[in-house]
């Protein structure tokens, strides 16, 4: 018996969907800073520096803002994978493109908020650096993108301060992301002293 049109379009559809869900990004591990956290107050595990490793959420114009992302190992699965932030300086977004720095072996006694309670967790830590030539004096807003892309298909997860909306989600760390570019008033801010 050949199969319908309908049962061949139905099977194309679920293995569309199958490769679509294997590629999603994976978000257990991702982690800057959890709501009511102070990225430039939580410490990197088994480092000596914050999240925002400026150490506060004032900063001089002239130095540049430095952030560190800690994401799943690997967390595009078979896409190419890409940390970028998008920093709002009151006027426009601009979008810096961060860098992968090592892999960090979380245990219970390397943890991160109590995670991971027994085994080991090897995880990947990111760095980007906003320049002073994208600051402005004031208050300036940003969001971290998770991104795996290959040819002209791209996933992309942000992480925010607060989750809010129909996309967004927390993960066991505490960490708000969202599937969703729309995050206004869910970004972390800095304020630049002139």
């Amino acid at each position: 018996m050949k199969p319908s049109v309908h049962a061949l379009a139905l099977s194309f559809l679920l293995l569309a969907a199958a490769g679509a869900a294997a590629q999603d990004i994976r978000t257990a591990w991702a982690y800057h800073a959890a709501e009511g956290a102070s990225p430039a107050a939580e410490i990197i595990p088994g480092k000596a520096t914050a999240f925002l490793a400026n150490g506060t959420a004032s900063i001089p114009q002239d130095r540049t803002v430095t952030l560190y992302v800690m994401t799943d190992h690997q967390f595009a699965g078979d896409l190419d994978e890409q940390i970028f932030v998008r920093w709002w300086d009151g006027y426009m977004a601009h979008w810096v493109m961060g860098s992968w720095v090592e892999n960090l072996h979380l245990s219970p006694s390397n943890s991160i908020r109590g995670f991971p309670a027994d085994g080991e967790v090897m995880v990947d830590l990111w760095k980007i650096d906003i320049p002073s030539w994208i600051t402005q004096p004031g208050e300036n807003f940003y969001a971290i993108q998770l991104k795996g892309c290959r040819g002209d298909h791209s996933e992309e997860r942000y992480l925010l301060r607060r989750a809010g909306g129909d996309f967004s989600r927390r993960n066991a760390l505490g960490q708000a992301w969202s599937s969703s570019e729309e995050f206004d008033g869910q970004d972390w801010s800095v304020t630049i002293l002139p």
